[in-house]
């Protein structure tokens, strides 16, 4: 049977449904009449055009195995003016599933033209319809209470721009990847003590189409690639361990082979089984020493959800950095930055990447901290100032309302310390706070910050792996815990940054959906961060032995 080929958008499709888009948003913005209520003065269509392949196997066999062809659009109108438009608290409220433009998001991708007319039709009219409606809860809302934003331009208005790039595809072998993981999945039979585990490739091939009223035309291709293994250990203890392998990318000649991701797997259930046996750390107040990606981790979601400018026009949100422009917020060491257009960094490509956001603005090195200093925000097409521009960082992923987000984030370390030199420096503080031990965090894969008002201005890191380093240079690993912490606090008490970058590709969640996002990091070491235990329950042992446990017996 010859190879499954995967569907790839062509270019002619692409380029047919740009000029259909063009032509519906300039029938809309002319159109569009309601006696009584104001018009659109702006009308935009962001089409996703997407092919998703998946294949999925458990201990050698394939148990997953798809294909999805799929079109969705976002169409965003504006009534009122520039200077004043219906939305309210920056757009972080706007991503309702209950409003009816939900259900108008998938749109036909069949050859002949009328399906998707019809769909950028329903979805404009229903649209128009929930712009009226938001602009008049906003005039009844200011009725009360004072707009502390109406200074600002609601919306930013830009010139009109054409820009068609194409980058083909490669296809997919499927019979590989089907192989891959199967051959992968199955090397986690000699480990009776992983209870479940499976090996998952994705190739997820993304053509964005853009068009709106003030004459932009974007098209821009965004292929990801990735293969991730899930590992569940259970040892004797019913303390359960889990941790997924991940190899994220735009390219799929990064992904490893079969060989390297075998090994890599049977290293990582060599490491979950030392911790395991490691003791379990309930809490700990202390220094603490942040190798790369952790490291990121904690810049991203202390500092860098706290930057996106949109929530400066929320009244719900605690807004912890909007008065500390121009003011040191970090050592003068460090300065952080996001650039879209990074589209690799030390040979590694990087998710985070576009040309244009999802407003059809271009994205811009933005210089968020420099030296310690903030200077800025991320910027979307919503003013949080008089001389507010745009720095092309507005994003969604569905029908959410584009907000500005993080892209490719960069910390960048001056005169940065070796690894062994950011150690002596965890060390030496352990001595100066006469401490039994300080704190090493290896590897974290995830966090969760909150940032509104009537919430606790505090941040979570999910912890993989830690190690106790003791005065005399020991290393011991600790399980059991999570690093959490204020955002204040954490960036006041940066006491060293290392010279080793990494690379973490992964994808960020927050009210305008889940996008992909990179942050390159050097190792960072915090003089106090608090540890705090899991709230994993732990498991009883299986009832009956896995099978292969038996025969090896």
């Amino acid at each position: 049977m010859p190879a499954r080929k995967a569907y790839k958008v062509k270019k002619s499709d692409a380029t047919r449904l740009a000029t259909i888009m063009r032509e519906e948003v300039q029938r809309a913005v002319t159109q569009i009449r309601f006696s009584g209520h104001p018009k659109p003065f702006y009308i935009s269509f962001l089409v996703r055009d997407e092919n998703v392949r998946q294949i999925k196997a458990s201990y050698g066999s394939l148990s997953a195995d798809s294909e999805e062809r799929k079109r969705t659009g976002y169409c965003d109108v504006h009534v009122g003016s520039y200077r004043h438009d219906q939305v309210q608290d920056g757009g972080l409220y706007d991503n309702s599933q209950d409003d009816d433009s939900y259900s108008y998001i998938d749109l036909p991708f069949g050859q002949r033209d009328s399906g998707i007319r019809h769909g950028l039709w329903r979805q404009a009219e229903v649209r128009y319809r929930e712009a009226v409606e938001a602009y008049a809860a906003k005039k009844s809302y200011e009725l009360t209470y004072v707009d502390r934003n109406r200074n600002f331009f609601s919306f930013e208005k830009t010139p009109a721009i054409e820009d068609v790039r194409w980058k083909k595809s490669p296809g997919v072998d499927s019979a590989y990847w089907s192989r891959f993981v199967e051959m992968t999945s199955l090397i986690v039979r000699d480990f009776p003590e992983v209870k479940e585990s499976h090996v998952l490739f994705k190739a997820h091939n993304r053509v964005h189409v853009f068009v709106n009223s003030e004459g932009r035309l974007i098209v821009q291709c965004l292929p990801l690639w990735s293969v991730s293994c899930f590992l569940w250990l259970l040892p004797p203890s019913g303390d359960a361990l889990s941790w997924t392998i991940s190899h994220f990318t735009t390219r799929p000649d990064e992904l490893p082979d079969v060989r390297a991701f075998r090994r890599e797997i049977r290293e990582t259930v060599e490491k979950l089984k030392s911790l395991a046996r490691a003791p379990a750390l309930r809490s700990y107040s202390g220094p603490v020493l942040l190798d790369p990606i952790p490291a990121g981790l904690l810049v991203h979601e202390a500092l860098g959800h706290r930057l996106e400018g949109n929530r400066m026009l929320c009244t719900g949100e605690g807004q912890t950095f909007r008065d500390s422009v121009n003011q040191n917020i970090l050592p003068p060491y460090l300065s952080i930055e996001d650039d879209p257009g990074l589209k690799d960094f030390q040979g590694r490509s990087l998710v985070g990447h576009y040309r244009y956001d999802d407003e059809g603005v271009a994205g811009e090195k933005t210089k968020l901290v420099e030296h310690g200093v903030l200077k800025t925000f991320l910027t979307s097409r919503a003013g949080i100032s008089s001389r507010h521009r745009s720095n092309g960082h507005g994003r969604n992923e569905r029908h959410e309302r584009t907000i500005s987000r993080m892209a490719v984030t960069r910390v960048i370390s001056e005169n940065g310390k070796s690894d062994a030199e950011m150690k002596q420096a965890l060390i030496e503080e352990v001595q100066r706070q006469n401490l039994p031990y300080g704190i090493r965090i290896l590897s974290a894969t995830g966090g969760e910050t909150a940032t509104e008002s009537y919430n606790f201005q505090a941040f979570l890191g999910e912890i993989n792996m830690a190690a106790r380093v003791f005065p005399d240079g020991r290393e011991e690993l600790v399980r059991g815990v999570d690093f959490v912490g204020t955002p204040l606090n954490a960036t006041r008490t940066v006491a060293a940054a290392g010279n080793r970058y990494e690379v973490d590709n992964a994808y960020c969640g927050a009210e305008s959906g889940w996008v992909p996002v990179s942050t390159i990091s050097p190792s960072l070491l915090i003089t106090h961060l608090e540890l705090q235990a899991k709230s994993d329950p732990p498991y009883s042992q299986p009832c009956y032995p896995i099978p292969w446990e038996v025969q090896s017996q």
